[in-house]
């Protein structure tokens, strides 16, 4: 079954292409496979790990880059997906600057990824890389979690990943934010079926944080994603 986050979001490109035969799709950090897998759809995938695109099947083109500094040239496309994969990136803006000058007229971008100040975010900001490789093998049940090309990848949580400041980087830009949602992770759900004890710490160090801050971090909802829509010509990143 798909995350409620998947279905907004093929639901958003299901109504906005579908009188469209030859949909161009960029996914950034694309990874092995696409999130929003829309029928006809012809997808070009960019990514910094050689692993993660070898074992991608959904992709016509592949592309090892670094999105914060790759030149698109001369491509176009109808919709720039970024899935969990800005909070990833010393310079968020970056990577969305140079993707948005490739956008069609009334093209749309989606982005996904962690509440940096829920629960989940402050935990994960918090806490060494090796928990969440063992988290991910032991509670998400991945066993080639930490080795090259599989989840969990490090995070730098850089102020630019946050959904305020990706929503406000977007409407600079000309973009109308269309849609905004928020979402309890999977994770979060997983943890409280097979080790609930830990769920329920988690829950109390989300308590905490919420009384503490009067509600302004610690939030239960972990995920969010945002969908945009071009408003006209894409603008020249080397104006920014």
């Amino acid at each position: 079954m798909a995350s409620p986050w998947v279905n907004d979001a093929l639901s958003h490109a299901q109504s906005a292409f579908s009188s469209k035969t030859d949909t161009n799709i960029l996914e950034v950090g694309g990874g092995s496979r696409t999130h929003i897998p829309l029928k006809g759809a012809r997808y070009t995938v960019v990514d910094i790990s050689k692993e993660q695109l070898e074992k991608n099947q959904d992709a016509a083109e592949r592309i090892l880059g670094d999105a914060q500094t790759i030149d698109y040239g001369d491509r176009h496309f109808d919709a720039c997906v970024f899935w969990d994969v800005l909070e990833h990136l010393e310079s968020p803006r970056s990577a969305l600057l140079r993707a948005h000058d490739t956008l069609s007229p009334g093209g749309l971008v989606f982005v996904k990824g962690p509440i940096l100040n829920s629960a989940k975010g402050i935990f994960t900001d918090l806490t060494p890389w090796w928990t969440h490789v063992l988290f991910y093998r032991y509670v998400l049940r991945q066993k080639n979690a930490g080795k090259p090309g599989y989840a969990p990848f490090r995070v730098e949580h850089a102020a630019e990943a946050s959904h305020s400041e990706i929503a406000g980087t977007l409407k600079d830009l000309g973009m109308d934010v269309v849609f905004v949602g928020e979402y309890v992770s999977t994770q979060v759900h997983a943890l409280k079926d097979r080790i609930p004890p830990l769920y329920w710490l988690y829950e109390a160090f989300g308590l905490l944080l919420r009384t503490t801050s009067a509600g302004k971090i610690g939030g239960r909802e972990t995920e969010f994603l945002i969908v945009a829509k071009c408003r006209g010509q894409s603008r020249s990143v080397s104006s920014h």
